[in-house]
């Protein structure tokens, strides 16, 4: 006998992206496939819908403060820095010391405009897409926003 755990999932996604007026698009780049995030969320639409999640992109100009520019991305409120982090940590699941983990899964890097520019693989941005679906999320990584 098998058991299955219902993980109770929402039914909407909500991308927020917070960014200074001069950017085009979020400055978001897996980093084996080379899509962007948008891109990646645009070939993820169509299993939204077959799944039955609404799902929003929402763009929030921030005006220039003393020089400093954003690229921020929240998923369903939630820093896509902290959802990424949270799904990098299943990835080093072996302990043992003949074990080499991956390290740096996520880099934040400043782009050539200045802007940290984010990178980690396709299956990590998967990852934090799924995290940011589940209910528990928000109390786990609430502490983090």
């Amino acid at each position: 006998m098998s058991i299955i755990t219902v993980i109770p999932m929402n039914r909407s996604l909500t991308v927020l992206w917070k960014h200074s007026v001069d950017q085009t698009e979020p400055c978001l780049v897996c980093t084996d496939t080379r899509k962007t995030l948008v891109e990646l969320l645009e070939e993820l639409r169509p299993v939204f819908q077959e799944e039955g999640i609404q799902f929003r992109f929402l763009d929030e100009k921030v005006p220039p403060e003393k020089g400093i520019r954003v690229n921020t991305v929240l998923l369903n409120g939630i820093p896509l820095s902290s959802l990424l982090s949270a799904a990098a940590e299943g990835e080093e699941y072996c302990h043992a010391s003949r074990c080499m983990p991956i390290r740096n899964l996520y880099l934040s890097t400043p782009g050539p405009d200045g802007i940290l520019c984010g990178e980690a693989p396709e299956i990590l941005y998967r990852k934090a897409i799924l995290l940011a679906l589940e209910d528990q999320i928000i109390d786990d990584l609430g502490d983090n926003r």
